[in-house]
């Protein structure tokens, strides 16, 4: 199992360059069509600043710049995957906001690769909602690397967020490509005791057994869940060396929402791995 297209966020961005050289490693290895998708800005500026009835002919410099800015990202991005060995690869290139075109893109992808939000959500709005627009709205998995320092080249250790939920049985689907290929797969299960005590035996034996049979030896362990459950899963991920943690996100009933939205917030906000999430 592979995945066989997959969509890369090229932005402006410092993680930018990582995150291309990642996606592009995915790619190689797993014989993919890797798409980049670059954005000139121009959307989000005219929606921005532009008043009813002004003639915006003035701005077509601006608009040129703002164009061969994004294609000058293409031509790096081209020459990255080139000589990262990837075999199948496009940059495209357009005005309407990024989170737009990688939800619509994600229609035809097996897999979307993005950056995490910034820290500061006051100051980075739009990059801070990006990754969480594009988990809500795309029907594969997304992957959220870290915006500082370099991903991992290869996944070998994972950690797994499991509450039996629809959501988290769809990320443990659309993460099996990186699971059966994963030296250790750990899944963490918060209990709602301070005790460590199941709620639900036959619950994790069927998510061990599910993964059994695809080949993936996970072990289950259960934790006490104290406090902030976000920060407790980041500092679990930390503690076991995880290059990857998967989980799923947010939810389809209220309370549900507020309970994995609460956890998913945390995490895109402050990770320091790579994060697959799916809704």
């Amino acid at each position: 199992m592979n995945y066989k297209t997959i969509v890369v966020h090229v932005d402006a961005s410092d993680g930018a360059a990582a995150r291309i050289a990642f996606a592009a490693a995915l790619a190689r290895d797993a014989g993919a069509h890797l798409i980049g998708m670059t954005q000139t800005g121009i959307y989000r500026f005219v929606a921005q600043t532009a008043v009813p009835g002004v003639d915006l002919s003035g701005l077509t410099p601006l608009f040129g710049q703002l164009r061969e800015d994004a294609e000058r990202r293409a031509l790096a991005f081209d020459e990255a995957v080139r000589g990262a060995g990837v075999a199948s690869s496009e940059c495209r290139i357009g005005d309407e906001e990024p989170e737009t075109a990688l939800a619509l893109q994600a229609l035809y992808a097996d897999l979307v690769v993005v950056g995490r939000a910034h820290g500061d959500e006051q100051a980075h709005p739009n990059d801070a909602a990006l990754p969480q627009y594009v988990a809500m709205n795309a029907p594969c998995p997304v992957l959220v690397l870290p915006q500082a320092g370099t991903p991992p080249r290869g996944v070998e250790r994972v950690l797994v967020a499991w509450n039996a939920s629809p959501e988290a049985s769809r990320a443990v689907r659309m993460a099996l490509p990186f699971l059966v290929r994963a030296r250790a797969v750990d899944v963490a299960v918060f209990d709602a005791d301070d005790h460590g005590q199941s709620g639900a035996p036959a619950a994790d034996a069927g998510i061990g057994q599910f993964l059994a049979r695809h080949g993936v030896h996970a072990t289950v362990r259960h934790h006490p869940a104290q406090g902030d459950a976000g920060a407790a899963l980041l500092a679990l991920a930390g503690t076991w060396k995880a290059d990857l943690l998967v989980m799923g996100c947010y939810g389809h009933s209220r309370l549900r929402e507020i309970v994995l939205g609460g956890v998913s917030r945390t995490v895109l906000h402050r990770a320091a791995l790579p994060v697959l999430l799916a809704h």
